[in-house]
């Protein structure tokens, strides 16, 4: 489960930068390069420094899972403190998607505007395909968004996590 947690904190990063002057979306597959030229054809950056991410499991659904432990997780917390340097920001939103990518990733749909997304990122990643829908609101500092995720669990079929993601900037990189 740790690898859809850090693709959505992942996700939030790439999307941080994204303020929304203008509509892009897709009725087929758009590959994360083809996303960040969107993105970044709309003159978007996120702004480097330290950011806080904050995601909440806000719930849990696997097939086969033993009486009492439905929703097991829900609430559970992790907050991490990453540097968004000037370097990775000048790199481009592919190469910030991509920093916590384990597989291929591309997106099913993806609409911004006004600082509102919607999308629906896919990703082939150690034999099995998740399945992440996103919405939420989105400034050059800040990423408020709920998720769904679906992934298929070995010998149990199809399980879903659901779960909250809060970006923000919080001051310079500490300096090294």
């Amino acid at each position: 489960m740790k690898p859809i947690i850090i693709a959505a904190a992942a996700a939030a990063a790439f999307l941080v930068g994204c303020s929304g002057k203008g509509e892009e979306a897709a009725s087929e597959k758009v590959a994360v390069k083809e996303a960040a030229k969107q993105v970044e054809a709309q003159g978007l950056k996120p702004q480097p420094g330290l950011y806080k991410t904050t995601i909440t499991m806000t719930g849990l659904e696997i097939p086969g899972l033993p009486e009492g432990m439905e929703g097991h997780g829900a609430g559970m917390t992790r907050t991490l403190e990453s540097c968004l340097t000037q370097a990775e920001v000048d790199k481009g939103f592919d190469g910030l998607l991509k920093k916590g990518q384990d597989g291929e990733c591309s997106f099913e749909k993806f609409a911004l505007a006004g600082g509102d997304l919607d999308a629906v990122m896919v990703c082939d990643a150690q034999g099995r395909t998740s399945r992440m829908e996103m919405t939420g609101t989105l400034t050059p500092t800040t990423a408020d968004m709920e998720a769904t995720t679906s992934l298929a669990f070995d010998g149990v079929g199809e399980g879903t996590m659901n779960f909250t993601a809060k970006h923000e900037r919080i001051g310079d990189c500490p300096a090294k």
